[in-house]
């Protein structure tokens, strides 16, 4: 059976130029039943509470992982600067200069 032109004008697709056959995105079902199961309430309070506060907790006990965590979620991660050597200026050589003809010839 041959191919119908699409609406794009390339035989093998259906969509306009530019339209997604996908327009939701793939499914994240992990992430959906996680939420899903953060959301229940026990105890006047959702389950996502309850683990927030336990990492509260714990960091306030010493676990230096909630603590980073902590700090991460409400502050922004931290940027790490590396010094690696000592901050020098180029120095610009244009032919004819005498340090330049001394790496040639030697």
């Amino acid at each position: 059976m041959p191919f119908e032109k699409g609406k794009s004008g390339n035989p093998k697709t259906q969509w306009k130029k530019g339209e997604s056959g996908n327009p939701n995105g793939r499914r994240n079902a992990a992430k959906d039943i996680l939420n899903q199961l953060l959301d229940v309430e026990i105890d006047d309070r959702t389950q996502r509470e309850q683990l927030m506060l336990k990492l509260i907790q714990m960091g306030m006990r010493g676990d230096l992982g909630a603590i980073k965590e902590v700090l991460d979620r409400t502050e922004g991660k931290s940027k790490e600067h590396i010094i690696t050597e000592e901050f020098k200026p180029l120095q610009v050589l244009e032919f004819g200069d005498d340090i330049l003809d001394e790496k040639i010839k030697g």
